[in-house]
């Protein structure tokens, strides 16, 4: 079985747009799942249409025979938020693939309160690519591949999410890469004890990874250290059922080129 329904690739008209579009591609073709690509706009949109079909089509490479034509749909935003077009078009099973901007902050997509409100509510995993000249994926006329480096999944001690385990652990066999479990420990609790409870929330969710690390400190701090150290390329990170979902995520990715693959628990 497949471990996405669709890749749901978010994209507007930024510089980071064909970057987005390059690695959702990769992304799908890997997992062996359909694309489609998302849009969407207050202007005209056919001619948003026309942008975005541009865009996909330059992203692979030519002769390219191993991608099945995604479905590419803008959608005309009268009322509402932006971030209420793209909740619309996912379900639990799918991926959506979306850019930041900057990392001084996420995209207007992806800004504030509106970056705030997608991590909080989308009900599937949510991969978000930041600019730079990281890239995970390798296109080319015969096959898409993922070359992430190490995979690393950040297991938050106070969460059980299997589903963030099991995603990281298929990412790095896709990849023939290696899969790092890391954590940082509570204040209080002894390294030794947090790498048992480390161990044995893999050992739950089925995962058998190649490495444990486990660091003490800030945890956004923490986990880029340990995504520099273990050179990883796609950092896996559950959303909280309670609390700021996706804060930590979101500080992330303002330190670090890696990509951030969050699963909602």
């Amino acid at each position: 079985m497949a471990a996405f329904r669709s890749v749901v690739c978010a994209v507007d008209t930024s510089a980071v747009a064909s970057r987005v579009v390059r690695h959702a591609i990769g992304v799908a073709a890997a997992f062996g799942a359909p694309l489609r690509v998302l849009s969407v706009t207050s202007g005209h949109a056919g001619t948003a249409e026309s942008q975005l079909r541009d865009q996909v089509r330059d992203a692979v490479p030519p002769g390219a025979a191993w991608l099945a034509p995604p479905e590419v749909r803008v959608v005309k935003l009268a009322l509402g938020a932006v971030v209420d077009a793209l909740l619309d078009a996912v379900e639990a099973g799918d991926l959506l693939v979306a850019g930041t901007h900057s990392k001084s902050g996420l995209s207007r997509w992806l800004l504030g309160s509106t970056s705030a409100a997608l991590l909080a509510e989308t009900p599937c995993p949510a991969l978000l690519v930041p600019p730079g000249s990281l890239d995970i994926v390798e296109l080319d006329r015969d096959r898409a591949v993922l070359k992430p480096g190490a995979v690393m999944a950040a297991v938050d001690p106070s969460e059980e999410n299997h589903r963030q385990l099991q995603l990281a652990a298929e990412a790095a066999a896709l990849a023939r890469s290696p899969l790092v479990a890391m954590t940082v420990a509570v204040p209080g609790v002894a390294p030794d004890l947090a790498r048992q409870a480390l161990e044995a929330r893999c050992l739950a969710a089925g995962v058998v990874p190649a490495r444990y690390v486990v660091r003490e400190g800030a945890v956004a701090d923490e986990i880029d250290h340990a995504a520099v150290a273990e050179h990883a390329g796609l950092v896996v990170m559950g959303l909280q059922a309670r609390g700021d979902r996706g804060a930590v995520a979101t500080a992330v990715l303002k330190a670090k080129d890696a990509l951030v693959l969050a699963v909602p628990a």
